[in-house]
């Protein structure tokens, strides 16, 4: 599986500015259009941009308010992609990066 530090896949709408992951998948998602071909044709588009597995991948930028878009690159190029369709996408993250988010959800947690 993934090195995300709990064992799972994550979705790359989830890494924060900065963080390096690796794709390992892509889903089909019914979030952006109804219909199958719709999902089928994001993931299309997805794997035309470049998200296969294997190719490294960087939040460049998120929005503030509402995380919308996300500015990702993947190779030489620079993508702006909404929320549900980065949810489509399945990272695994850097292992330095997958150790330190475990470390700061350690120590963020409250002692008893």
């Amino acid at each position: 599986m993934t090195l995300d530090g709990t064992g799972r896949q994550i979705a790359l709408a989830q890494l924060r500015r900065g963080q390096v992951a690796t794709v390992s998948g892509l889903v089909e998602s019914a979030a952006i259009d109804s219909g199958r071909d719709a999902s089928q044709s994001l993931v299309t588009r997805l794997r035309d941009l470049g998200f296969v597995p294997g190719a490294r991948c960087e939040v460049v930028a998120r929005m503030w308010l509402g995380g919308d878009p996300i500015a990702v690159r993947i190779g030489g190029s620079t993508f702006a992609l909404r929320r549900a369709e980065a949810a489509a996408v399945r990272v695994e993250l850097a292992l330095g990066q997958a150790r330190d988010a475990v470390a700061r959800a350690g120590s963020s947690a409250v002692p008893a």
